[in-house]
């Protein structure tokens, strides 16, 4: 009797053994692999789209950006923008610089610096005064640097029917006799060349200038592009993050 249990207790061990040796049923392995690999590609679904980085504008040369900074003069569009124009800093700005260098040769006297600042900015051809009106005026630069000349002659007519303007028209000559002008004759003299010289040559400097803006924002699309982008939908240019010191303490 105690024989025949330790046969049957030997004969279930084999079978227990046997049970361990054997793989799993394909059953089993049929269900584990559709949820291997829906693990598998549930990464996939949930990665990030990735949006491409935009490729860079390939720089035109200098013969393209040469000829396509021509524009062509839309006179009627420019007179029905000319209030804007006028309010627009572009305008403003020379106008100011043009009376101030005006009313600093009676106010300090005649010297290298207020003669020089004169003449840049006022006398018979206002360089300054169109360069700065036509390379900011966002259209019709050849009318703003015109009327800011043309500015320019109303302030030098001002100054010069006050007095001798600082001793600055005493230095005039007449060419034929080389004798000395009167006040009234040289104060002529400047206003005509102002007037008929300076107010069209400002207005070809003015276009000269936007032509030549046009022509370095062509030649280096990539620059344009790069401080437009870090410019916010209000105009203003985002602040960057400023980074706390390595060796900053923690409060």
């Amino acid at each position: 009797m105690a024989r025949a249990k330790r046969t049957d207790r030997a004969e279930a061990r084999r079978r227990y053994r046997a049970t361990l040796v054997e793989g799993p049923d394909d059953a089993d392995l049929e269900d584990e692999a559709p949820s291997a690999q829906r693990s598998a590609a549930a990464p996939r679904r949930s990665a990030p789209a990735t949006s491409p980085a935009a490729p860079q504008q390939q720089r035109p040369s200098i013969a393209a950006a040469f000829r396509s900074s021509f524009r062509p003069i839309d006179l009627r569009g420019d007179l029905q923008a000319l209030p804007r124009l006028l309010r627009h800093p572009a305008f403003l700005a020379p106008v100011v610089l043009s009376g101030l260098s005006v009313a600093l040769v009676p106010l300090l006297g005649l010297n290298a610096l207020t003669s020089t600042f004169y003449q840049y900015f006022s006398f018979s051809a206002p360089l300054g005064t169109s360069f700065i009106a036509g390379f900011f005026s966002p259209r019709a630069s050849y009318l703003v640097g015109g009327l800011a000349a043309l500015a320019s002659v109303g302030f030098q007519a001002l100054a010069f029917s006050a007095g001798n303007f600082g001793g600055f028209l005493e230095v005039f000559t007449d060419p034929t006799t080389n004798a000395p002008l009167s006040h009234q004759a040289a104060a002529s003299l400047i206003l005509n060349q102002a007037l008929f010289v300076g107010v069209p040559s400002a207005a070809f400097f003015a276009s000269a200038a936007a032509w030549y803006r046009r022509f370095l924002n062509r030649a280096s699309p990539n620059r344009a592009r790069q401080a437009a982008a870090g410019k916010r939908p209000d105009g203003k240019v985002a602040k960057r993050n400023q980074q706390r010191p390595i060796l900053a303490r923690r409060r």
